[in-house]
């Protein structure tokens, strides 16, 4: 069974976090915390060495969730 973007966007944000020195554990403890995901990031992108993040673009919620 093939893998859904969304858990492809998982797997890596994790190879990403992981490879900068953050581990998955430790993501899911910011995320926790609420830092936010584009805050998150931005830490991995800066721990890379990159000066910023590229353009991410996000869905927005539903207009039930508002």
């Amino acid at each position: 069974m093939p893998s859904s973007s969304l858990e492809r966007a998982i797997s890596k944000l994790a190879a990403a976090g992981e490879k900068a020195g953050i581990t998955v554990e430790q993501m899911i403890s910011m995320l926790d915390a609420g830092v936010g995901v584009e805050a998150l990031l931005q830490v991995i992108f800066f721990r890379l060495g990159m000066e910023e993040v590229p353009a991410v673009r996000f869905m927005s919620p539903p207009k039930w969730i508002m």
